[in-house]
């Protein structure tokens, strides 16, 4: 054995050269712990990735993504829900090492620098998962001051969290080609499928894509990409993660890569559900139930007038939930499909009756066999009409509520008083302006006040709750409280009043009774007939349909019994809406204080039109007169003192010339009106 010798001058150098490279190792040892201790390591930064908001149905399923602040694709998603072979494939091509490093991988940064040396330049950078996530978290350019940065960071992330949230994090913020971060977002984009679904040819193919996401993107270099599949799944196989058997079964599957972008669903709802909270949530949404009403609704509209549009609200009694909502036929449509016409105000026509009623009824002043009056009337220079524009007389409150009668209903709010009724329609959830009161006056009764469907069809819900108001849930995550605002035997009545027993739906004339099911309704049709109405209930479900254009454009057909009561009934027929059950008959209610007759009713006799000395043109050799009085009932009308049948005298057709035409009710009063009629210059008769 060779012995060195040294002289005592050298074994004294070298003496402080090993006590000076010890100082050194503890100082070094003692600055990293200061730095350490002086420099936190910023956690927060973990948890502030923008996440790709999503809405989904109530059992979970996607209805509505969008990207994040960031713009883009980010579904962060727990270890457990990531497939196993994509957990090992990105650490076999990423970082072998990594269940046995502290963040630095030693090994890897002797073979690095020995391959930069020989190339003459940076060829590999010997960077571990943990160091890949800090590089993201703080993008620098690519220095050895930042190198030095990211692996300080990294031995303190090592410190902070262990191996499987590091790899959890990673794998859920690693750039996978374009906008596409996280395995979630890359295998619902490439393989329309959840990252616990990846086969090992996909996972392996994901895996490969972090490195250089533009160049091995399968959508746009798929040779490049199956090149890169199988160096994983080689690498893999060589760290004994498969078998030789697995390795060319995954090497020889064929990937079909779609770019598959998932088509929204029940968008009017998403859309509101996603403003209501942006971060997105699980809906109430019912898909079956929504594809059932789509699908009507595409029907129906074919049938309808050109650029018609429908809007439909679904809502569950029992919970107060929306599980159907479409704002109109077509949400692609680039003029006005994404319009939601369930959130539009619009003029509900007769579909607030019920509610004037139920106050009626709360206040003991009406029951539904109570004798009311529809006569002409007039407040303030208006004259009310019906729809058919005649009056019915004597009616029952059942009967005028049944037939949509104007006056009664007026009347009504006006004797049991208008604050009163607007009380009831905003207590069920159905929200009016602030200013309804001196705007439309007696004109909320017939449809002056403009609302939603949504708010219309919730009040129909509070109607089939037995007078439980709970205000309409989208979202599982909202809550609110129930109180009691119309008493239960209220409701009932108006049930049984509006009910499909009492009446035949209309498209349902063909049914056999025992085949229509059960359902109360109320339909509506605003002035000008610009919208077309119909809402009710059947104690499963609350249901309301509105028909028009967002235009505001009106048309003939746009009635509420004509287009929208046929939808409604085909919505209350669907099997999994549908009751054949019916409630029980409800008890009659005691009237304590009737509403008395109006003053109309005592009047005398009057003629209202033609007003006395009114001239008239005779087009085409005669003139038309409708003649019309303050009584409708047994009035008997005379020409030139000629009787006019009763089937004539709601329109006469006379020659030019003067007349006298005089009415005489029952009791022998009467009163009488001079008119002329003259020809046309132009007319040669």
């Amino acid at each position: 054995m060779i012995r060195h010798r040294f002289t005592p001058r050298v074994r004294r150098w070298l003496k402080r050269l090993i006590i000076l490279a010890s100082g050194s190792v503890v100082l070094s040892t003692i600055v990293l712990v200061i730095l350490f201790q002086a420099i936190p390591f910023p956690v927060e930064k973990l948890a502030s990735w923008p996440v790709s908001p999503q809405v989904t149905d109530r059992t979970g399923c996607v209805l509505l993504t969008v990207t994040g602040e960031d713009e883009q694709w980010r579904y962060p998603v727990r270890l457990s829900q990531i497939s196993s072979w994509l957990i090992q494939a990105t650490i076999a091509i990423e970082d072998e090492r990594f269940f046995s490093h502290h963040g630095i991988d030693p090994i890897a940064v002797l073979r690095a620098t020995g391959q930069n040396m020989r190339a003459l330049e940076v060829v590999s950078g010997a960077s571990t998962l943990t160091m890949q996530i800090c590089r993201m978290m703080d993008r620098r350019p690519r220095t050895w001051s930042a190198k030095a940065i990211e692996s300080f960071r990294a031995v303190q992330l090592e410190r902070n969290f262990d191996k499987d949230q590091i790899i959890e994090t990673y794998l859920n913020i690693a750039p996978y080609g374009g906008n596409i971060r996280g395995v979630e977002a890359a295998s619902r984009v490439y393989f329309s499928k959840n990252a616990c679904d990846l086969s090992l040819s996909e996972a392996a193919l994901l895996a490969g894509l972090p490195q250089s996401p533009s160049k091995y993107r399968p959508d746009r270099s798929p040779t490049a990409a199956s090149a890169r599949r199988d160096h994983v799944l080689q690498r893999m196989a060589e760290l004994g993660l498969i078998t030789e058997r697995q390795l060319a079964i995954a090497a020889g599957e064929t990937l079909e890569i779609t770019l598959a972008r998932r088509i929204p669903r029940a968008q009017h709802a998403s859309w509101l559900a996603l403003h209501r909270e942006p971060a997105g949530g699980c809906t109430t949404i019912d898909l079956d139930i929504q594809s059932c009403v789509d699908s009507l609704i595409t029907k129906h509209s074919k049938f309808l007038p050109s650029r018609s549009e429908a809007a439909v609200v679904i809502i569950e009694i029992a919970t107060g939930d929306i599980v159907a909502m479409v704002g109109s036929p077509d949400f692609t449509n680039p003029v006005g499909g994404q319009n939601n016409g369930a959130l539009a105000r619009r003029s509900p026509g007769s579909a607030l009756k019920p509610f004037i009623y139920a106050a009626a009824f709360e206040a003991g002043r009406l029951n539904r066999n109570s004798i009311i009056y529809d006569v002409s009337i007039q407040r303030a220079g208006w004259s009310p009409q019906n729809f058919n524009r005649t009056f019915a007389g004597k009616v029952t409150v059942a009967d005028a509520l049944r037939r949509s009668l104007n006056v009664p209903a007026i009347l009504v709010a006006e004797g049991v008083g208008l604050d009163r009724c607007i009380g009831i329609i905003e207590s069920v959830g159905i929200n009016l302006s602030r200013h309804v009161r001196a705007r439309a006056g007696l004109g909320v009764v017939v449809g002056a006040a403009e609302v939603t469907l949504l708010d219309l069809t919730n009040g129909y819900a509070t109607l089939g709750r037995g007078g439980i108001y709970r205000p309409p849930r989208l979202l599982m995550a909202e809550s609110g409280t129930s109180a009691p605002v119309i008493d239960a035997n209220v409701c009932a009545t108006i049930d049984d009043i509006l009910s499909s027993r009492r009446r035949r739906p209309a498209g349902m004339e063909q049914f056999a009774p025992q085949d229509v099911p059960w359902f109360m309704w109320k339909t509506g049709t605003s002035s000008g007939r610009r919208d077309a109405w119909a809402a009710g209930h059947n104690h499963r479900f609350a249901i309301g349909v509105w028909i028009g254009r967002f235009s505001g454009a009106g048309h003939p057909r746009f009635v509420g019994a004509q287009v929208a009561e046929p939808l409604l009934a085909q919505l209350f027929s669907l099997p999994g809406i549908r009751n054949d059950t019916d409630p029980p008959t409800p008890k009659p209610r005691v009237v304590e204080n009737p509403l008395p007759p109006p003053p109309e009713v005592y009047d005398s006799i009057q003629v209202l039109s033609p007003q006395n000395g009114a001239v008239f043109i005779a087009i085409f050799g005669k003139g038309t007169i409708h003649p019309r009085a303050n009584k409708v009932k047994d009035v008997s009308w005379f020409l030139n003192g000629k009787y006019v049948a009763r089937e004539h005298s709601a329109r006469l057709s006379v020659r030019p010339g003067s007349y006298d035409l005089r009415c005489v009710d029952p009791y022998g009063r009467s009163s009488a009106v001079h008119f002329t009629v003259r020809a046309a210059e132009h007319d040669g008769s």
